[in-house]
């Protein structure tokens, strides 16, 4: 399950400690805990990955978290990406029909009657 960083606003992995976008941290893990072979196990993988870069040529962002703009936050095929001028909103996407004078651009070209 992704959640938003409240620090930069990127989509992270619920279960995340720290922001992999932004290495804002997120919530306190594993310290202090004996015995935590996941959270070492973790650790580690953040630690060989630390100096990589994000692959902006590719959908997925280091650390297998997905670049926000290519989610389809709305469910209606198109993400930000793609042309999608509003993803909180299923109605609107480059697709949909317009109506016109509702003062609502549907289909993301920038005007409302086309």
């Amino acid at each position: 399950m992704l959640t938003p960083c409240s620090s930069c606003g990127c989509h992270v992995q619920a279960s995340a400690c720290v922001c992999p976008h932004c290495d804002a941290t997120l919530r306190v893990c594993g310290r202090g805990r004996a015995g935590s072979t996941a959270a070492a196990l973790m650790g580690l993988a953040l630690v060989a990955c630390s100096d990589k870069e994000p692959d902006t040529g590719n959908m997925q962002m280091d650390y297998g978290v997905p670049d926000t703009g290519y989610l389809d936050e709305d469910g209606d095929g198109w993400s930000v990406n793609e042309g999608d001028c509003d993803d909180t909103n299923a109605d609107i996407h480059p697709d949909a029909a317009e109506t016109p004078g509702d003062s609502i651009d549907s289909n993301c070209d920038g005007d409302d009657d086309t």
